[in-house]
């Protein structure tokens, strides 16, 4: 799949990139569940996932704005099937839809930020977090963030391994624990996916290290000119302020520095991780949307 990379990456420039999915790895990272099929209809190319002979578009039609004649000729594409939708809409594409008499309903919202305010972390919005990190700093002083190397992979699927078990055994008071776990279980596969073709992916991975074990590690790319985009972060649910620190660390670094903006990708309806991310004081959240037929 990664061979398509490039004809993605053709239309994707064509036009706007207002939400995380607009980068190949949102797409490849799902490969081992969804049958994914490009098509070009009206000079805009159209990715389906397939499951279980039915399909849906994954994100609006690429390749420029969004026109009506398109989207009525991706739901004639997709017939009759009981999973006939569009996912990943962002609110400046909705009123084609609703002009056409779609459904929409509002899926998640990713979370956007300041860039400097995350390096900074000035003021005392931020005191918390300069105290984790200070504590992390404090303790393990060897601690070293550095490039991500392909030796590294063995490390990062070790500690993703750790930290899912660990996971799995707070139970980070879940409501439906068994959706987590297989949560869980799903992106073992997608992480080790991303990272073992982060080259390919043109992915920037960062990872910190604590007496030569991979303690912590991020990966992300950039979005558009303006704004990047973290992907990944797992690190050591042991040493206290490592996800504070990491995250810092990647916002101030010299390849993420020229954004202006941070995008987090959505909290996945987890009240936990919704509750981090809010910490940080989004400047903006961005409304994601699904459309299903009439």
């Amino acid at each position: 799949m990664i061979s398509r990379k490039s004809v993605f990456d053709q239309y994707l420039g064509r036009g706007p990139r207002p939400l995380s999915c607009h980068h190949f790895s949102s797409l490849f990272a799902w490969k081992d569940f969804f049958e994914f099929s490009f098509e070009v209809i009206d000079d805009r190319l159209c990715v389906f996932a397939g499951q279980d002979g039915e399909s849906f578009l994954y994100l609006p039609p690429l390749g420029g704005e969004l026109d009506a004649s398109t989207v009525k000729a991706c739901f004639g594409r997709m017939g009759k099937s009981r999973i006939a939708r569009v996912e990943n809409i962002s609110e400046n594409q909705l009123p084609v839809f609703k002009d056409l008499g779609y459904n929409a309903y509002l899926k998640a919202h990713e979370y956007l930020y300041r860039r400097k305010d995350l390096e900074d972390l000035a003021g005392h919005a931020y005191k918390s977090k300069r105290h984790d990190i200070h504590v992390f700093d404090k303790q393990y002083p060897q601690a070293v963030f550095r490039a991500y190397a392909p030796q590294d992979l063995k490390g990062c699927l070790s500690l993703y391994s750790r930290w899912a078990a660990d996971r799995k055994a707070r139970g980070e008071n879940i409501a439906e624990p068994d959706v987590y776990r297989a949560m869980l279980d799903d992106n073992a596969r997608v992480h080790k996916l991303l990272i073992e073709h982060a080259r390919e992916l043109e992915l920037i991975g960062r990872v910190v290290e604590v007496d030569g074990v991979i303690a912590g590690y991020t990966f992300g790319y950039p979005l558009d000119t303006k704004t990047f985009c973290v992907l990944l972060e797992v690190t050591d649910l042991d040493k206290t302020g490592l996800a504070a620190y990491i995250f810092n660390r990647f916002c101030a670094d010299e390849a993420v520095r020229g954004f202006e903006l941070i995008n987090t990708m959505d909290d996945f309806g987890m009240p936990n991780v919704a509750r981090t991310k809010k910490s940080y004081h989004p400047c903006q959240l961005l409304p994601v949307y699904t459309v299903k037929g009439t």
